[in-house]
């Protein structure tokens, strides 16, 4: 019994990295940070991440029409020697950053847009060039929101690599009279919250 949940544990975490895009027999045979090598930074979920990571969450009015729009800015704070696989990719990465909204009817209102622009990096699993932010980045994107709430939940997930280790910010977006504000929590190791 204790053999059988042991193999299905490992059989879930050698799924999870072949679909992130995050094994390939390089970075099986690069050796791991030592503690000594990593400021230790504690998340929600006891993980340590790695020293300078970091994401913020903001908002300000869109173009609004028969609903209401917000501009979802995301900050991130990306490691020296890290990277995280960009939103503009065209491949299916589970993995890339993304804004996954618990209100599933929530669209995107117009293009995503990234400052500094993500450059062309390899991708060692899939062997392919594909855009990948390398650096601390600003992501900004319209959102068309339902008209009958005034707050929003949602969250931002990808996979920091060449650590492959997946993580997400839960945030919420509330309307106000004045505009927009939002609150968000402390960024955890976490698989991707598919709403509801």
């Amino acid at each position: 019994m204790v053999l059988s949940i042991r193999l299905s544990a490992l059989l879930i975490a050698s799924m999870w990295l072949s679909i992130s895009g995050c094994t390939s027999n390089e970075q099986a045979q690069k050796p791991q940070p030592q503690k000594s090598e990593i400021e230790a930074a504690e998340t929600t979920k006891g993980e340590v991440a790695p020293s300078n990571f970091d994401i913020r969450v903001f908002a300000e009015a869109g173009e609004a029409d028969s609903l209401p729009h917000a501009i979802l800015i995301t900050e991130v704070d990306i490691p020296n020697g890290s990277y995280v696989i960009s939103a503009l990719s065209d491949r299916d990465y589970l993995g890339k950053f993304q804004v996954i909204w618990k209100d599933s009817t929530i669209r995107p209102a117009g293009a995503l847009f990234e400052d500094p622009i993500s450059m062309p990096g390899w991708e060692p699993f899939d062997k392919v060039y594909t855009p990948m932010m390398f650096e601390n980045t600003e992501v900004r994107q319209e959102w068309a929101l339902p008209k009958d709430t005034s707050a929003f939940e949602g969250q931002v997930f990808f996979v920091l690599e060449p650590q492959c280790v997946p993580y997400a910010l839960d945030f919420t977006l509330e309307k106000e009279e004045m505009g927009w504000s939002t609150s968000y929590g402390i960024v955890a190791t976490a698989m991707p919250d598919q709403g509801n």
